[in-house]
Protein backbone atom coordinates (compact mmCIF):
# COMPACT_ATOMS: atom_id res chain seq x y z
CA UNK A 1 0.00 0.00 0.00
CA UNK A 2 1.54 3.55 -0.77
CA UNK A 3 2.08 5.49 2.06
CA UNK A 4 1.43 9.40 2.05
CA UNK A 5 4.99 10.09 1.60
CA UNK A 6 5.08 7.87 -1.50
CA UNK A 7 2.29 9.63 -2.86
CA UNK A 8 3.44 12.92 -2.13
CA UNK A 9 6.46 12.09 -3.58
CA UNK A 10 4.79 10.79 -7.09
CA UNK A 11 2.76 14.21 -6.97
CA UNK A 12 6.24 16.32 -6.61
CA UNK A 13 7.66 14.54 -9.67
CA UNK A 14 4.66 14.54 -11.54
CA UNK A 15 4.48 18.16 -11.38
CA UNK A 16 8.38 19.06 -11.86
CA UNK A 17 7.91 16.50 -15.20
CA UNK A 18 4.95 18.62 -15.92
CA UNK A 19 6.61 22.20 -15.56
CA UNK A 20 10.38 21.11 -17.45
CA UNK A 21 7.86 19.98 -20.17
CA UNK A 22 6.43 23.59 -19.97
CA UNK A 23 8.99 25.14 -20.01
CA UNK A 24 10.53 22.92 -23.26
CA UNK A 25 8.15 23.75 -25.28
CA UNK A 26 7.32 26.80 -24.40
CA UNK A 27 11.45 27.50 -25.19
CA UNK A 28 10.58 25.91 -28.64
CA UNK A 29 7.19 28.63 -29.03
CA UNK A 30 9.79 30.98 -28.39
CA UNK A 31 13.03 30.87 -30.25
CA UNK A 32 11.05 28.99 -33.47
CA UNK A 33 12.05 30.77 -36.29
CA UNK A 34 8.72 30.15 -38.07
CA UNK A 35 5.60 32.42 -36.71
CA UNK A 36 3.11 31.05 -34.70
CA UNK A 37 -0.66 31.74 -34.05
CA UNK A 38 -2.62 29.86 -31.46
CA UNK A 39 -6.68 31.06 -32.09
CA UNK A 40 -9.90 29.73 -30.26
CA UNK A 41 -11.13 27.67 -33.04
CA UNK A 42 -14.77 28.41 -32.05
CA UNK A 43 -14.28 32.14 -32.59
CA UNK A 44 -10.92 32.96 -34.17
CA UNK A 45 -9.40 35.06 -31.06
CA UNK A 46 -5.93 35.25 -31.24
CA UNK A 47 -4.82 34.02 -27.88
CA UNK A 48 -1.11 33.49 -28.28
CA UNK A 49 1.80 34.62 -30.61
CA UNK A 50 5.11 34.15 -30.47
CA UNK A 51 8.14 36.35 -31.07
CA UNK A 52 9.61 36.00 -34.28
CA UNK A 53 5.51 36.90 -35.91
CA UNK A 54 5.32 39.93 -33.87
CA UNK A 55 9.02 40.69 -35.02
CA UNK A 56 7.97 40.02 -38.63
CA UNK A 57 4.45 41.91 -38.74
CA UNK A 58 6.01 44.93 -36.38
CA UNK A 59 2.64 44.27 -34.14
CA UNK A 60 3.20 43.88 -29.98
CA UNK A 61 2.08 40.78 -28.19
CA UNK A 62 -0.69 43.05 -26.81
CA UNK A 63 -2.17 44.28 -30.17
CA UNK A 64 -2.20 40.13 -30.84
CA UNK A 65 -3.62 39.35 -28.66
CA UNK A 66 -7.62 39.24 -27.62
CA UNK A 67 -7.90 39.97 -31.50
CA UNK A 68 -9.58 38.63 -34.78
CA UNK A 69 -7.27 37.96 -37.80
CA UNK A 70 -8.97 40.52 -39.79
CA UNK A 71 -8.98 43.12 -36.97
CA UNK A 72 -5.28 43.47 -36.85
CA UNK A 73 -5.23 43.84 -40.38
CA UNK A 74 -1.88 40.73 -41.38
CA UNK A 75 -4.44 39.54 -43.95
CA UNK A 76 -4.45 41.72 -47.31
CA UNK A 77 -8.37 40.64 -47.73
CA UNK A 78 -10.79 40.42 -44.26
CA UNK A 79 -13.57 39.06 -46.21
CA UNK A 80 -12.12 36.12 -47.86
CA UNK A 81 -10.04 35.52 -44.47
CA UNK A 82 -13.32 34.91 -42.87
CA UNK A 83 -14.43 32.72 -45.49
CA UNK A 84 -11.56 30.62 -45.52
CA UNK A 85 -11.75 30.57 -41.39
CA UNK A 86 -15.17 29.11 -42.01
CA UNK A 87 -13.65 26.86 -44.59
CA UNK A 88 -10.84 25.55 -41.77
CA UNK A 89 -13.69 25.10 -38.76
CA UNK A 90 -15.16 22.97 -41.26
CA UNK A 91 -12.16 20.89 -42.58
CA UNK A 92 -9.88 21.34 -39.59
CA UNK A 93 -7.16 22.05 -41.90
CA UNK A 94 -5.70 24.51 -44.47
CA UNK A 95 -2.67 25.84 -46.34
CA UNK A 96 -0.87 28.42 -48.64
CA UNK A 97 2.36 28.53 -50.18
CA UNK A 98 2.78 31.75 -51.41
CA UNK A 99 -0.12 33.93 -49.17
CA UNK A 100 0.94 37.77 -48.86
CA UNK A 101 1.10 39.11 -45.31
CA UNK A 102 0.77 42.66 -44.55
CA UNK A 103 3.10 44.41 -42.23
CA UNK A 104 1.95 46.98 -39.58
CA UNK A 105 4.04 49.63 -41.69
CA UNK A 106 1.92 48.28 -44.58
CA UNK A 107 4.88 46.03 -46.63
CA UNK A 108 3.54 42.90 -48.37
CA UNK A 109 5.70 39.83 -47.08
CA UNK A 110 5.02 36.38 -48.72
CA UNK A 111 4.55 33.19 -46.77
CA UNK A 112 3.88 29.62 -46.49
CA UNK A 113 1.22 29.30 -44.20
CA UNK A 114 -0.38 25.97 -42.90
CA UNK A 115 -3.10 26.03 -40.37
CA UNK A 116 -4.97 22.71 -38.52
CA UNK A 117 -7.28 22.29 -35.68
CA UNK A 118 -6.96 19.78 -32.46
CA UNK A 119 -8.20 19.16 -29.14
CA UNK A 120 -6.29 20.77 -25.81
CA UNK A 121 -7.94 20.14 -22.67
CA UNK A 122 -11.07 19.58 -24.00
CA UNK A 123 -10.75 23.59 -25.99
CA UNK A 124 -10.19 22.99 -30.08
CA UNK A 125 -7.38 25.52 -30.59
CA UNK A 126 -6.71 26.56 -34.16
CA UNK A 127 -2.34 26.55 -34.88
CA UNK A 128 -1.07 28.92 -37.33
CA UNK A 129 2.19 27.80 -39.15
CA UNK A 130 3.75 30.78 -40.77
CA UNK A 131 7.45 30.66 -42.85
CA UNK A 132 8.57 33.76 -44.46
CA UNK A 133 8.85 33.04 -48.30
CA UNK A 134 10.94 36.73 -49.05
CA UNK A 135 13.93 35.15 -50.36
CA UNK A 136 12.51 32.06 -52.63
CA UNK A 137 9.73 34.32 -53.77
CA UNK A 138 12.69 37.24 -54.82
CA UNK A 139 14.70 34.32 -56.74
CA UNK A 140 11.48 33.16 -58.74
CA UNK A 141 11.11 36.93 -59.59
CA UNK A 142 14.67 37.37 -60.41
CA UNK A 143 14.39 34.03 -62.46
CA UNK A 144 11.45 35.49 -64.14
CA UNK A 145 12.75 38.67 -65.00
CA UNK A 146 16.22 36.92 -66.17
CA UNK A 147 14.03 34.70 -68.44
CA UNK A 148 12.45 37.93 -69.84
CA UNK A 149 15.36 39.56 -70.86
CA UNK A 150 16.65 36.94 -72.35
CA UNK A 151 14.03 36.14 -74.73
CA UNK A 152 14.77 39.86 -75.40
CA UNK A 153 18.13 39.12 -76.02
CA UNK A 154 17.13 36.21 -78.44
CA UNK A 155 14.60 37.57 -80.44
CA UNK A 156 16.77 40.88 -80.88
CA UNK A 157 19.91 38.69 -82.20
CA UNK A 158 17.72 37.12 -84.27
CA UNK A 159 16.36 40.75 -85.68
CA UNK A 160 19.99 42.02 -85.96
CA UNK A 161 20.97 39.10 -88.29
CA UNK A 162 18.08 39.52 -90.56
CA UNK A 163 18.20 43.15 -90.46
CA UNK A 164 18.62 44.89 -93.52
CA UNK A 165 18.25 48.69 -92.92
CA UNK A 166 19.49 50.63 -89.78
CA UNK A 167 15.61 51.83 -89.31
CA UNK A 168 14.34 48.19 -89.71
CA UNK A 169 16.62 47.03 -86.83
CA UNK A 170 15.75 49.86 -84.17
CA UNK A 171 11.68 49.00 -84.95
CA UNK A 172 12.17 45.65 -84.09
CA UNK A 173 14.00 46.05 -80.69
CA UNK A 174 11.56 48.88 -79.82
CA UNK A 175 8.90 46.66 -81.01
CA UNK A 176 10.57 43.19 -78.84
CA UNK A 177 11.30 45.44 -75.89
CA UNK A 178 7.49 46.04 -75.68
CA UNK A 179 5.80 42.73 -76.98
CA UNK A 180 8.25 40.14 -75.40
CA UNK A 181 9.99 42.55 -72.79
CA UNK A 182 7.10 43.79 -71.25
CA UNK A 183 7.76 47.52 -71.73
CA UNK A 184 5.23 50.34 -71.43
CA UNK A 185 7.37 52.18 -74.59
CA UNK A 186 10.64 51.82 -76.02
CA UNK A 187 12.10 54.86 -78.41
CA UNK A 188 15.31 54.96 -79.60
CA UNK A 189 17.52 58.58 -80.03
CA UNK A 190 20.36 59.83 -81.88
CA UNK A 191 22.28 62.14 -80.42
CA UNK A 192 22.91 65.45 -82.41
CA UNK A 193 26.34 66.91 -82.59
CA UNK A 194 24.62 70.48 -83.35
CA UNK A 195 24.96 73.03 -80.42
CA UNK A 196 22.21 72.24 -78.83
CA UNK A 197 22.94 68.89 -78.24
CA UNK A 198 19.82 67.64 -78.85
CA UNK A 199 18.36 63.82 -78.76
CA UNK A 200 16.22 63.48 -81.80
CA UNK A 201 13.66 60.54 -81.62
CA UNK A 202 13.93 58.21 -84.44
CA UNK A 203 11.77 55.22 -83.96
CA UNK A 204 9.47 54.26 -80.70
CA UNK A 205 7.10 51.33 -79.97
CA UNK A 206 4.24 51.42 -77.47
CA UNK A 207 3.11 53.70 -75.23
CA UNK A 208 3.81 57.00 -76.15
CA UNK A 209 0.74 59.31 -76.48
CA UNK A 210 2.72 62.48 -77.50
CA UNK A 211 5.30 62.02 -74.75
CA UNK A 212 8.40 62.68 -76.89
CA UNK A 213 7.03 65.27 -78.43
CA UNK A 214 7.24 67.10 -75.46
CA UNK A 215 9.90 65.32 -73.80
CA UNK A 216 13.09 67.49 -75.08
CA UNK A 217 15.30 65.89 -74.05
CA UNK A 218 18.84 66.95 -74.68
CA UNK A 219 22.59 65.70 -73.69
CA UNK A 220 23.98 68.96 -72.67
CA UNK A 221 25.31 68.88 -69.11
CA UNK A 222 24.41 72.58 -68.41
CA UNK A 223 20.79 72.01 -68.74
CA UNK A 224 18.38 70.14 -66.84
CA UNK A 225 16.70 68.12 -69.95
CA UNK A 226 20.24 67.24 -70.61
CA UNK A 227 20.86 65.29 -66.81
CA UNK A 228 18.33 62.87 -67.02
CA UNK A 229 19.15 59.51 -67.88
CA UNK A 230 19.30 59.65 -71.86
CA UNK A 231 21.75 62.49 -71.49
CA UNK A 232 23.69 61.07 -68.69
CA UNK A 233 24.16 57.80 -70.50
CA UNK A 234 25.08 59.40 -74.31
CA UNK A 235 27.71 61.21 -72.20
CA UNK A 236 29.03 58.38 -69.90
CA UNK A 237 28.26 55.86 -73.04
CA UNK A 238 27.33 53.61 -69.73
CA UNK A 239 24.14 52.56 -69.05
CA UNK A 240 21.76 54.22 -67.00
CA UNK A 241 18.74 52.79 -64.40
CA UNK A 242 16.19 54.57 -62.88
CA UNK A 243 13.75 52.41 -60.22
CA UNK A 244 11.25 54.93 -59.72
CA UNK A 245 10.57 57.99 -62.18
CA UNK A 246 8.50 59.11 -58.67
CA UNK A 247 11.18 60.01 -56.54
CA UNK A 248 14.08 60.50 -58.79
CA UNK A 249 15.77 64.11 -59.20
CA UNK A 250 17.25 63.80 -61.88
CA UNK A 251 13.67 63.05 -63.60
CA UNK A 252 11.92 66.41 -62.28
CA UNK A 253 12.15 67.60 -66.24
CA UNK A 254 9.79 65.04 -67.27
CA UNK A 255 7.98 63.23 -63.78
CA UNK A 256 4.50 64.27 -64.50
CA UNK A 257 4.36 63.69 -67.78
CA UNK A 258 5.55 60.51 -67.85
CA UNK A 259 3.85 59.41 -64.62
CA UNK A 260 0.31 60.82 -66.18
CA UNK A 261 1.48 57.83 -69.47
CA UNK A 262 2.16 55.01 -66.69
CA UNK A 263 5.60 55.06 -66.88
CA UNK A 264 7.16 54.54 -63.60
CA UNK A 265 10.83 52.91 -64.29
CA UNK A 266 13.22 53.52 -67.29
CA UNK A 267 16.31 52.03 -68.85
CA UNK A 268 18.08 53.87 -70.97
CA UNK A 269 21.05 51.83 -73.10
CA UNK A 270 23.50 53.98 -74.78
CA UNK A 271 25.22 52.71 -78.31
CA UNK A 272 27.70 54.02 -80.81
CA UNK A 273 26.74 54.91 -84.20
CA UNK A 274 30.20 55.82 -85.43
CA UNK A 275 33.44 56.79 -83.80
CA UNK A 276 31.88 60.30 -82.91
CA UNK A 277 28.10 59.31 -82.74
CA UNK A 278 26.23 57.92 -80.26
CA UNK A 279 22.66 56.58 -80.11
CA UNK A 280 20.43 55.61 -76.89
CA UNK A 281 17.85 52.42 -77.01
CA UNK A 282 14.90 54.28 -73.43
CA UNK A 283 12.83 51.62 -71.95
CA UNK A 284 10.26 52.50 -69.74
CA UNK A 285 8.66 50.47 -67.14
CA UNK A 286 4.90 50.41 -65.99
CA UNK A 287 6.22 49.43 -62.23
CA UNK A 288 9.01 50.32 -59.94
CA UNK A 289 12.04 48.29 -60.74
CA UNK A 290 15.04 47.18 -59.09
CA UNK A 291 16.69 44.61 -61.95
CA UNK A 292 18.57 42.03 -60.66
CA UNK A 293 22.09 41.93 -61.12
CA UNK A 294 21.61 39.35 -64.32
CA UNK A 295 19.05 40.83 -65.53
CA UNK A 296 21.35 44.49 -65.86
CA UNK A 297 24.10 42.15 -67.58
CA UNK A 298 21.71 41.18 -69.82
CA UNK A 299 20.44 44.56 -70.71
CA UNK A 300 23.74 45.67 -71.42
CA UNK A 301 24.41 42.82 -73.73
CA UNK A 302 21.71 44.24 -75.87
CA UNK A 303 22.96 47.44 -75.88
CA UNK A 304 26.21 46.37 -77.25
CA UNK A 305 24.63 43.78 -79.35
CA UNK A 306 22.76 47.07 -81.06
CA UNK A 307 25.97 49.13 -81.56
CA UNK A 308 27.74 45.99 -83.06
CA UNK A 309 24.46 45.84 -85.59
CA UNK A 310 24.46 49.01 -86.66
CA UNK A 311 27.93 49.02 -86.79
CA UNK A 312 27.57 45.98 -89.12
CA UNK A 313 25.05 47.31 -91.44
CA UNK A 314 27.11 50.70 -92.00
CA UNK A 315 29.74 49.23 -93.20
CA UNK A 316 28.83 46.20 -94.66
CA UNK A 317 30.66 43.36 -92.56
CA UNK A 318 29.69 40.05 -93.08
CA UNK A 319 26.91 38.49 -90.74
CA UNK A 320 28.67 35.30 -90.53
CA UNK A 321 31.43 36.10 -87.64
CA UNK A 322 28.62 37.80 -85.48
CA UNK A 323 26.60 34.88 -85.48
CA UNK A 324 28.90 33.25 -83.47
CA UNK A 325 28.94 35.99 -80.87
CA UNK A 326 25.08 35.83 -81.07
CA UNK A 327 25.90 32.23 -80.53
CA UNK A 328 28.32 32.76 -77.22
CA UNK A 329 25.91 35.91 -76.00
CA UNK A 330 23.38 33.32 -75.95
CA UNK A 331 24.89 30.52 -73.95
CA UNK A 332 26.53 32.98 -71.46
CA UNK A 333 22.66 33.73 -70.41
CA UNK A 334 22.16 29.88 -70.25
CA UNK A 335 25.05 30.57 -67.75
CA UNK A 336 23.30 33.54 -66.10
CA UNK A 337 20.12 30.77 -65.70
CA UNK A 338 21.82 28.04 -64.22
CA UNK A 339 23.51 30.54 -61.89
CA UNK A 340 20.30 32.58 -61.15
CA UNK A 341 19.15 29.01 -60.00
CA UNK A 342 21.53 27.51 -58.05
CA UNK A 343 20.78 30.35 -55.79
CA UNK A 344 17.76 29.30 -55.23
CA UNK A 345 18.43 25.65 -54.71
CA UNK A 346 22.14 25.09 -54.33
CA UNK A 347 21.56 21.25 -54.69
CA UNK A 348 19.85 21.10 -58.51
CA UNK A 349 22.70 23.75 -59.37
CA UNK A 350 25.58 20.93 -58.75
CA UNK A 351 23.52 17.89 -60.03
CA UNK A 352 23.00 19.47 -63.24
CA UNK A 353 26.85 19.98 -63.77
CA UNK A 354 27.32 16.60 -62.90
CA UNK A 355 24.82 15.09 -65.36
CA UNK A 356 26.22 17.62 -68.20
CA UNK A 357 30.19 16.40 -67.97
CA UNK A 358 28.27 12.91 -67.92
CA UNK A 359 26.11 13.52 -71.33
CA UNK A 360 29.73 15.34 -72.80
CA UNK A 361 31.44 11.83 -72.30
CA UNK A 362 28.83 9.56 -73.39
CA UNK A 363 28.07 11.45 -76.16
CA UNK A 364 31.80 11.92 -77.40
CA UNK A 365 31.99 8.24 -77.14
CA UNK A 366 28.33 8.28 -79.47
CA UNK A 367 30.53 9.52 -82.30
CA UNK A 368 28.50 12.97 -82.22
CA UNK A 369 29.77 15.87 -83.67
CA UNK A 370 31.66 18.80 -81.54
CA UNK A 371 28.23 20.80 -81.97
CA UNK A 372 25.69 18.59 -81.12
CA UNK A 373 27.76 17.85 -77.80
CA UNK A 374 27.71 21.30 -77.04
CA UNK A 375 24.24 21.99 -77.27
CA UNK A 376 23.70 18.45 -75.25
CA UNK A 377 26.03 19.85 -72.70
CA UNK A 378 24.49 23.48 -72.31
CA UNK A 379 20.50 21.65 -72.39
CA UNK A 380 22.21 19.72 -69.55
CA UNK A 381 23.17 21.96 -67.46
CA UNK A 382 19.89 23.73 -66.98
CA UNK A 383 17.66 20.56 -67.76
CA UNK A 384 15.88 21.15 -64.02
CA UNK A 385 15.20 24.62 -65.32
CA UNK A 386 11.31 23.90 -64.33
CA UNK A 387 11.78 23.20 -60.69
CA UNK A 388 11.75 26.90 -60.31
CA UNK A 389 7.76 26.30 -60.42
CA UNK A 390 8.12 23.47 -57.18
CA UNK A 391 8.27 25.21 -53.71
CA UNK A 392 11.78 24.40 -52.06
CA UNK A 393 10.54 22.47 -49.68
CA UNK A 394 9.40 19.61 -51.69
CA UNK A 395 12.83 19.92 -53.23
CA UNK A 396 14.53 19.60 -49.95
CA UNK A 397 11.96 17.19 -48.31
CA UNK A 398 14.10 14.41 -46.53
CA UNK A 399 11.17 11.62 -46.45
CA UNK A 400 9.23 10.28 -49.08
CA UNK A 401 6.92 12.45 -51.15
CA UNK A 402 2.99 12.28 -51.31
CA UNK A 403 1.24 11.95 -54.66
CA UNK A 404 0.30 15.57 -54.68
CA UNK A 405 4.02 16.36 -53.90
CA UNK A 406 5.77 13.97 -56.55
CA UNK A 407 2.82 15.19 -59.03
CA UNK A 408 4.11 18.65 -58.88
CA UNK A 409 7.92 17.52 -59.13
CA UNK A 410 6.18 15.36 -62.43
CA UNK A 411 5.94 19.20 -63.95
CA UNK A 412 8.93 20.54 -64.12
CA UNK A 413 9.64 19.40 -67.28
CA UNK A 414 7.08 20.77 -68.77
CA UNK A 415 7.68 24.54 -66.86
CA UNK A 416 11.43 24.39 -68.05
CA UNK A 417 9.98 24.06 -71.60
CA UNK A 418 7.97 26.92 -71.24
CA UNK A 419 10.35 29.21 -70.30
CA UNK A 420 12.98 28.22 -73.03
CA UNK A 421 10.12 27.35 -75.81
CA UNK A 422 10.42 31.38 -77.45
CA UNK A 423 14.27 31.65 -77.37
CA UNK A 424 15.94 30.92 -80.36
CA UNK A 425 19.03 28.29 -79.63
CA UNK A 426 20.74 26.71 -82.94
CA UNK A 427 20.23 23.61 -80.46
CA UNK A 428 16.64 22.10 -79.51
CA UNK A 429 17.42 22.56 -75.87
CA UNK A 430 13.50 23.35 -74.80
CA UNK A 431 12.70 20.05 -76.64
CA UNK A 432 15.80 17.74 -74.91
CA UNK A 433 14.62 19.55 -71.11
CA UNK A 434 10.99 18.45 -72.24
CA UNK A 435 11.63 15.17 -72.85
CA UNK A 436 14.32 14.40 -70.25
CA UNK A 437 11.94 12.43 -68.13
CA UNK A 438 9.98 10.54 -70.88
CA UNK A 439 10.93 6.76 -71.70
CA UNK A 440 11.55 4.40 -74.39
CA UNK A 441 8.17 1.93 -73.56
CA UNK A 442 5.86 5.06 -72.70
CA UNK A 443 6.03 4.96 -68.83
CA UNK A 444 7.98 8.20 -68.82
CA UNK A 445 6.36 12.41 -68.35
CA UNK A 446 4.92 14.42 -69.39
CA UNK A 447 4.06 13.16 -72.55
CA UNK A 448 4.28 9.49 -72.56
CA UNK A 449 6.28 9.71 -75.46
CA UNK A 450 7.88 6.46 -76.75
CA UNK A 451 11.03 5.80 -78.77
CA UNK A 452 10.87 7.09 -81.97
CA UNK A 453 9.79 10.31 -80.51
CA UNK A 454 12.45 11.28 -78.16
CA UNK A 455 15.70 13.06 -79.73
CA UNK A 456 18.85 11.47 -79.31
CA UNK A 457 20.16 14.04 -76.71
CA UNK A 458 16.81 13.66 -74.94
CA UNK A 459 17.80 9.85 -74.35
CA UNK A 460 21.59 10.60 -73.76
CA UNK A 461 20.32 12.80 -70.76
CA UNK A 462 18.14 10.51 -69.46
CA UNK A 463 20.90 7.98 -68.41
CA UNK A 464 22.73 10.39 -67.06
CA UNK A 465 20.29 11.66 -65.17
CA UNK A 466 19.49 8.34 -63.60
CA UNK A 467 23.19 7.30 -62.75
CA UNK A 468 24.07 10.67 -61.09
CA UNK A 469 20.73 10.54 -59.12
CA UNK A 470 21.20 7.52 -57.86
CA UNK A 471 24.90 7.74 -57.19
CA UNK A 472 24.92 10.91 -55.41
CA UNK A 473 23.45 12.02 -52.30
CA UNK A 474 19.99 13.09 -51.99
CA UNK A 475 18.24 15.12 -49.30
CA UNK A 476 15.89 12.20 -48.53
CA UNK A 477 18.39 9.32 -48.42
CA UNK A 478 22.52 9.13 -48.72
CA UNK A 479 23.97 7.86 -51.69
CA UNK A 480 23.45 4.68 -53.64
CA UNK A 481 26.80 4.69 -54.89
CA UNK A 482 27.75 4.18 -58.58
CA UNK A 483 27.56 0.23 -58.62
CA UNK A 484 23.45 0.71 -57.89
CA UNK A 485 23.15 3.28 -60.43
CA UNK A 486 24.66 0.97 -63.05
CA UNK A 487 22.60 -1.70 -62.20
CA UNK A 488 19.67 0.43 -62.51
CA UNK A 489 20.63 1.00 -66.10
CA UNK A 490 21.36 -2.22 -67.09
CA UNK A 491 17.98 -2.98 -65.68
CA UNK A 492 16.19 -0.70 -67.86
CA UNK A 493 17.89 -1.34 -70.52
CA UNK A 494 16.27 -1.83 -73.92
CA UNK A 495 12.72 -1.37 -72.21
CA UNK A 496 12.61 2.29 -70.69
CA UNK A 497 16.32 3.23 -71.68
CA UNK A 498 18.06 2.99 -74.89
CA UNK A 499 20.35 -0.31 -75.46
CA UNK A 500 23.52 1.56 -76.95
CA UNK A 501 23.71 4.89 -74.84
CA UNK A 502 23.29 1.92 -71.64
CA UNK A 503 25.94 0.50 -73.15
CA UNK A 504 28.25 3.63 -73.98
CA UNK A 505 27.35 4.41 -70.25
CA UNK A 506 28.63 1.30 -69.27
CA UNK A 507 32.16 1.37 -71.04
CA UNK A 508 32.33 5.18 -69.63
CA UNK A 509 32.69 3.83 -65.96
CA UNK A 510 33.50 0.40 -66.13
CA UNK A 511 35.82 0.52 -68.79
CA UNK A 512 37.16 3.80 -68.94
CA UNK A 513 37.44 4.56 -64.94
CA UNK A 514 35.15 7.96 -65.23
CA UNK A 515 34.28 9.07 -61.95
CA UNK A 516 31.74 11.84 -61.23
CA UNK A 517 32.71 15.19 -60.32
CA UNK A 518 31.67 18.71 -60.20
Amino acid sequence: MQTAEDFAATLLAADKALRFSEARFRRLFETAQDGILLLNAETGTIEEVNPFLMQLLGYSHEEFLGKKLWDIGVFRDSALNRAEFSELQTKGHIRYDNLPLQTKDGRSIPVEFVSNIYECDGIDVIQCNIRDNTKRHLAEIELRATSRALKMLSESNVALIRATTETDLLNEYCRIAVETGGYRMAWVGFADLGPDKRVDAIVCHGHDDGYLTIANISWSETTAHGNGPTGRAIRSEKVQFVENIATDPSYVPWREQALQRGYHSAICLPFRLSSKAVACLNLYGDKIDTWSTAERQLLQEISGDVGFGIAALRTAIAKFDYQEQLRESLEKTIQVIADTGEERDSYTGGHQRRVANICTKIATEFGLDADRIHGLHLAATIHDLGKIGVPAEILAKPRRLTAMELGLIKEHPAIGFNILKDVSFPWPIAEIIHQHHERLDGSGYPQGLHGDDLLLESKILAVADIVEAMASHRPYRPALGIDAALTEIIRQRGISLDEQVVDICLRVFQVQGYVIED
